[in-house]
């Protein structure tokens, strides 16, 4: 069988890739790692019919289709390439991607994650009711663009309100994230009409914690924002500076069990939770990321080999049914 890894990701991507490529390197799997950022203008793809075509990998060669064994969905990000009209580059990176993926899914390997599947499990509005099910805590929420219900939900909220949005939506290049509500805030809530955001209450914090799921193995660390000036309401704005503070944190195996069922109902292998740990020791689920960030997590724990695992067929993964798959 074939032990061919091909792993979807970007040229700047050195801290995620690097360790999980040395893990399935030691199985002796063979990697190949498509710099998305540098395609169509450097590699691509061809389709010939059912079970006929490849992708070339910059500095690698030719993958046939029938050849691969799992892939990694871990960034798909085309670049728009050497072009002055940026519509036009939008266009050419938007069709690349569109073919890159409709090539790929004609291959039987398995993938982490379906792309039907990541987009379904985006949803923060499915996530949460998926959450709830299994009995993990929940912020009070609300998703909405009438100002009147926002200005009702803070009121019911009677505290401290943030706000965020559904995706990753960059301006000029800067992230924008989570903000707890100001009072000129509050008197600008009838700007919602125009966009959707979506308000939770402000949960008290002791610490905050990143629950990944890696197929069937789930790991936690733990970040102490509340002494982290500038990291209590969103704690990525000072990101690169609390890499050292990172510990790891213990789960019991009921919350580890809720992770579980949470990514079954998903149908995903991979995904990062924001959670937070409140001073009385309770632990409130934010959302969940299905490419969210865990390379702090490889100095402390066997993650990369879990990744292995996965990739490999060595341990338990989850399907997606036909419909998403």
């Amino acid at each position: 069988m074939s032990r061919d890894v091909l792993i979807l990701s970007r040229t700047e991507d050195e801290l995620a890739v690097p360790p999980v490529m040395a893990a399935l390197t030691r199985r002796g799997a063979r990697v190949w790692r498509a710099a998305t950022d540098r395609m169509p203008h450097d590699g691509g793809v061809t389709w010939r019919g059912p079970g006929d075509g490849w992708i070339e990998v910059p500095g690698e060669g030719r993958l046939d289709l029938e050849r691969i064994h799992s892939i990694w969905a871990r960034r798909v990000a085309f670049g728009a390439g050497p072009h002055e009209d940026p519509a036009l580059g939008r266009a050419i990176a938007g069709e690349s991607r569109h073919v890159l993926l409709a090539t790929l899914l004609d291959s039987p390997a398995f993938w982490v994650d379906p792309p039907a599947v990541y987009a379904r499990a985006r949803s923060k509005a499915l996530q949460l009711r998926l959450a709830a099910e299994v009995g993990l805590d929940l912020p009070r929420t609300v998703h909405t663009n009438d100002p009147a219900i926002a200005r009702a939900f803070v009121e019911d909220v009677g505290g401290p309100v943030v706000a965020k949005l559904a995706t990753d939506v960059r301006i000029d290049g800067g992230t924008i994230y989570t903000n707890v509500l100001t009072p000129d805030d509050l008197g600008a809530l009838d700007q919602l009409q125009g966009c959707p955001m979506i308000l939770q209450e402000a949960v008290p914090k002791a610490a905050e914690l990143r629950v990944v799921v890696c197929g069937d193995r789930v790991f936690a660390m733990r970040l102490d924002t509340a002494s982290l000036p500038g990291a209590d309401g969103d704690w990525r704005r000072v990101g690169q500076g609390t890499l050292e503070d990172w510990v790891p944190h213990r789960l019991d195996g009921a919350t580890e069990g809720r992770f579980r069922a949470l990514h079954e109902r998903l149908h995903t292998n991979y995904g990062a939770a924001d959670v937070v740990l409140t001073p009385d020791d309770r632990l409130v689920f934010l959302e969940n990321n299905g490419v969210g960030e865990s390379f702090w997590f490889y100095p402390h724990t066997d993650l990369a080999d879990a990744w292995a695992d996965l990739l490999l067929g060595d341990g338990p993964v989850r399907v997606a049914p036909r419909a998403l798959a």
